[in-house]
Formats: structure tokens, C-alpha cells, sequence
């Protein structure tokens, strides 16, 4: 009972952060958007549009992928992984699995609904085509997430640290919130092929937006959501190869 408890405690705690950070996050939004128009030709519902959208790729991300960001301290520095490469399953499949984050699912509902109320603002339709979109672009923008993270987590393979890269990377996905048109050309460059958090909310979201330019580039999520996750994957079965047990 105990244990029922506190899982519900933790619910509502993950609920009510999660819905605080987005609701700061919309203020700090609508505050920019009283002292200027437009940011570089985009309005605020289109703003607000993207910004939902990047909600739900980073719950499905956060859902069955939080392992990877405290992975070198739970893993490797407490030798945990000792356990997982003891189990018949694939390593990476259980480290993913492992854990599930409430926070997630919070993140998707309320992403859908900034997008609904944006969508309503600008006029978009809402159909099946829509959704259908969404459950394509979506997902494929949470397999962005998943391989920029495993690739960084699979570098504590070759160099041992507490905190690993994951922290100061997670903070760089607020700059995929906002139209890449704002930044400077390498930073636009960087977000794109780099550091790809560009197809986590931007051009998957231009799709909806029907934007000049931009919407075709957006059917290319899927396969650079393959294309990056797939090389992540590469790179932790090198690391895995690295890996020796703790003795703990």
C-alpha cells in the first residue's frame, strides 16, 4: 500500500513539475510576443505550434529512454550494467526498458493540446491526415532524441565520468523550441546536421504549418530520425565491447 501510495505521490509531483515548467515556458513566450510582432516572419500561434510539437517527441523520448541520461553514474560507475549483461536480453533494450518516466506522458498530452489550440488560431485543418502525421513525425523525431543520447551516453564507454555529456546537451534542447530561421547560419548548420534537435520540433512541425520551404523538408524526419539512431546504435555496440565490470 505503501509503495501504491508513493508512486501515486510521485505521479502528481512529476504532473504538476512538468505542467509548471511548460506553463513558464508559454509565459516567457507570450511575454516576447508583447514587445515584438514576429520572430523573423513567424507569428506567435506558429511559435506556440512548434513549441507543442516539441513536447511530444521528447515524452515518447523521455518515456522509455530517461536511463540514458544518468547512465554513466547508474551503469557504469556503480556497475549496475554487471547485472544487465548477465540477462539473456539485448544490453540496450533492458537499459532502455529499465525505467519509465510518468513525466512523459504528461509532456505528450499537453504538447497535443498547445498544438490544438495553436492549430485553432491559425486556422490549420484537423484530420486524419493530421494525425496520421503526427504518428509518424512524432515518433520519428523521439528516435532523434533516443540517438543523439545513446551516442553520448555510449562515449562514458571510453571516458568514465559521473555526470557524462547528457546534462549540459539536455539544456541545448530549448534552442530546437524556436524557428532555426533566428539563429545565425553555422547555428542553423549546427541544429541541423551536428547537433540535429533541428528535426526534433522545427521542420517536423513546418509540416502541419504548411511552410514555403520548409514542409518537404520535414518528410526527411523518418529517415534522419533511422539514420541517427541507427549510428548511435553502432557506437554503443563498440562500447559495450569496452566495457569491464566494476567488481561490485
Amino acid at each position: 500500500m505503501k509503495s501504491r501510495l508513493a508512486y501515486r505521490m510521485d505521479f502528481v509531483i512529476d504532473t504538476l513539475a512538468v505542467s509548471f515548467s511548460i506553463v513558464i515556458q508559454m509565459a516567457v513566450l507570450t511575454t516576447l510576443f508583447s514587445k515584438v510582432r514576429s520572430l523573423d516572419g513567424w507569428s506567435f500561434p506558429e511559435v506556440l505550434f512548434i513549441y507543442g510539437f516539441s513536447l511530444v517527441p521528447l515524452g515518447l523520448f523521455n518515456l522509455i529512454s530517461v536511463n540514458l541520461y544518468g547512465f554513466s553514474e547508474k551503469y557504469i560507475i556503480q556497475g549496475k550494467l554487471d547485472r544487465v549483461l548477465l540477462r539473456p536480453v539485448g544490453t540496450l533494450t533492458q537499459v532502455l526498458c529499465e525505467s519509465f518516466s510518468v513525466s512523459g506522458i504528461n509532456e505528450i498530452l499537453l504538447g497535443i493540446g498547445v498544438m490544438i489550440y495553436a492549430g485553432r488560431e491559425l486556422g490549420l485543418p484537423l484530420g486524419i491526415q493530421q494525425v496520421l502525421g503526427l504518428a509518424v513525425l512524432a515518433p520519428s523525431a523521439a528516435l532523434v532524441y533516443s540517438g543523439v543520447f545513446l551516442a553520448i551516453t555510449s562515449v562514458t564507454f571510453w571516458f568514465e565520468d559521473r555526470m557524462g555529456l547528457a546534462p549540459p546537451v539536455y539544456n541545448l534542447i530549448r534552442f530546437s523550441r524556436y524557428p532555426i530561421t533566428i539563429y545565425s547560419l553555422p547555428v542553423r548548420l549546427f541544429l541541423t546536421f551536428a547537433l540535429p534537435f533541428a528535426w526534433v520540433a522545427f521542420y517536423p512541425a513546418t509540416w502541419f504549418l504548411g511552410s514555403p520551404g520548409f514542409a518537404r523538408v520535414a518528410l526527411l524526419t523518418p529517415l534522419v530520425g533511422i539514420v541517427v539512431f541507427s549510428g548511435a546504435v553502432l557506437i554503443w555496440k563498440r562500447g559495450i565491447k569496452r566495457y569491464s565490470s566494476t567488481g561490485s
